[in-house]
């Protein structure tokens, strides 16, 4: 296996729902060269919005299907409550910990039915996480296949 290529984690068999597989290796270099960008990187795990995990760029002590699990169904709360207030069209949330910091975003058209979360420790500013995650959303919508447009 080359240093460029990325293993295919059996977790991720949903992938080519929303990609044709040989872009695994691309949405996967996408999210690490995002993480290569902040000095605190934790995460990037990208999911559809039922929670299942896609792909991942993380530590290997991150439970990615967790984390893909538990950031969709944070979207969708938002989505919920964005809906509730009238103010329809979600896009992406931020929160803020004493450890770090999350950004849970919906991933532009044609990936709008996936949902990625980025995770940093506490040293980078919040808006260049979120600036650098909106990026990497946008590349990784670039991969979809066609078949996702909706």
């Amino acid at each position: 296996m080359s240093a460029n290529t990325v293993p295919f984690p059996a977790q991720s068999r949903l992938f080519g729902k929303y990609f044709a597989y040989s872009r695994y290796n691309d949405v996967v270099r996408a999210m690490h060269g995002m993480l290569a960008g902040i000095p605190d990187g934790q995460a990037c795990v990208l999911s559809n919005l039922e929670g299942h995990h896609l792909a991942h760029a993380a530590a290997p002590m991150m439970d990615a299907p967790r984390l893909a699990a538990v950031a969709s169904a944070l979207s969708n709360m938002a989505e919920t409550l964005t809906r509730d207030l009238g103010q329809h069209g979600f896009s992406d949330m931020t929160v803020h910990t004493d450890a770090g910091i999350a950004v849970i975003l919906r991933v532009p058209r044609p990936g709008q039915q996936m949902v990625m979360l980025t995770a940093t420790g506490h040293e980078t500013n919040p808006g260049l996480v979120a600036s650098l995650s909106r990026h990497c959303a946008t590349t990784i919508s670039t991969l979809c296949s066609a078949s996702t447009e909706r």
